[in-house]
């Protein structure tokens, strides 16, 4: 019997982290009340207060939720064994899905909107310090063009997908799924001018 009230208080604690997700996204952390969340997760205040504290304990593990989803996608494209191209195209494939799937959470983990809020700093951190890597190893490997300053690009990387998905996300019938994540791969791979015809 404990197992099963134990699996009911996960999938309880995990509809109301996805509920946090979506009213903060659309509320910030501000503008929104504990009865939203409840709301939205169908369940009672006192239900969310025996899970968490306040909403900013959940505010807390929304994100660090979202971060680790986030993180955990691209070193596992990372690990696959695959050309650095094919490589650049599935990482977009699956931050596109990730955006697609959890559209406000996206959207609350990559702005930057929050200020100094070290939470979102900490997303946005580990994203660029993961591509940081990889620029040190294309280095040797040849395909880092001499003179990257690399923890700049992976900056601008981030914030490049993070804006153009944002704007598609408002309406996904501005650009093909398919030409998105070419749009993607290419800026990921080539920047803005370093392709050649």
């Amino acid at each position: 019997m404990s197992g099963q009230r134990e699996k009911q208080k996960q999938e309880t604690r995990s509809r109301l982290v996805s509920a946090g997700a979506k009213v903060f996204a659309s509320r910030g952390l501000e503008g929104t009340r504990i009865g939203d969340i409840a709301r939205e997760a169908g369940v009672a205040m006192g239900t969310l207060y025996t899970h968490f504290p306040d909403k900013d304990a959940l505010f807390e593990e929304v994100m660090r939720a979202g971060k680790a989803a986030i993180i955990a996608g691209i070193e596992a494209t990372n690990e696959l064994d695959v050309d650095h191209e094919t490589r650049d195209r599935l990482v977009m494939e699956g931050v596109v899905a990730f955006a697609e799937a959890y559209g406000p959470l996206f959207r609350l983990l990559l702005s930057r909107g929050g200020g100094q809020d070290p939470l979102r700093r900490e997303v946005v951190d580990a994203i660029a310090e993961l591509r940081v890597s990889e620029f040190e190893e294309g280095r040797h490997a040849g395909w880092v063009r001499p003179g990257l300053d690399y923890e700049a690009a992976a900056r601008c990387e981030v914030g490049a997908v993070f804006h153009l998905l944002d704007w598609w996300l408002d309406d996904p019938s501005r650009m093909d799924r398919q030409d998105l994540i070419r749009a993607l791969s290419d800026f990921r791979r080539f920047g803005v001018e370093g392709r050649s015809a």
